[in-house]
């Protein structure tokens, strides 16, 4: 069997990669790159690279205030040698459940993706 990961694989860290799981990396650098948003228009954003088996991660708001919270420093300069916890979680986006990347700082709460379950309903009425 093929997983989608295989099939199309990415220049870039995706939640496939953690195995629903988690991982402590240390920041290399933290570069300004140019690349496309999800309409397709030209945009920049900052990718963090780890010398390490992962590959480069682009930030998003949400991630870059973590890294800079855990870093002391929203200066991306400052970031080298910063130790970061990735996990994957789920949140809503674009109406969708969806497994994202998040970063907290390591030591944190560890947790596996939960798989998503249907509540078992028993409407019978008993007298």
């Amino acid at each position: 069997m093929v997983t989608k990961s295989e099939a199309f694989p990415s220049k870039w860290l995706i939640p496939a990669d953690l195995d629903g799981g988690s991982a402590v990396v240390t920041i290399k650098v933290a570069a300004l790159e140019p690349m496309k948003d999800f309409n397709g228009a030209d945009t920049k954003k900052v990718v963090t690279y780890f010398p390490s088996k992962y590959k480069p991660l682009p930030l998003n708001l949400t991630n870059f205030n973590s890294v800079a919270d855990i870093a002391g420093s929203d200066e991306t300069d400052d970031w080298e040698g910063t130790k970061i916890e990735l996990f994957v979680t789920q949140e809503t986006v674009k109406g969708k459940l969806t497994d994202v990347i998040r970063i907290r700082k390591p030591g944190g709460v560890v947790t596996k993706k939960k798989p998503v379950t249907k509540p078992d309903f028993d409407d019978e009425v008993k007298y």
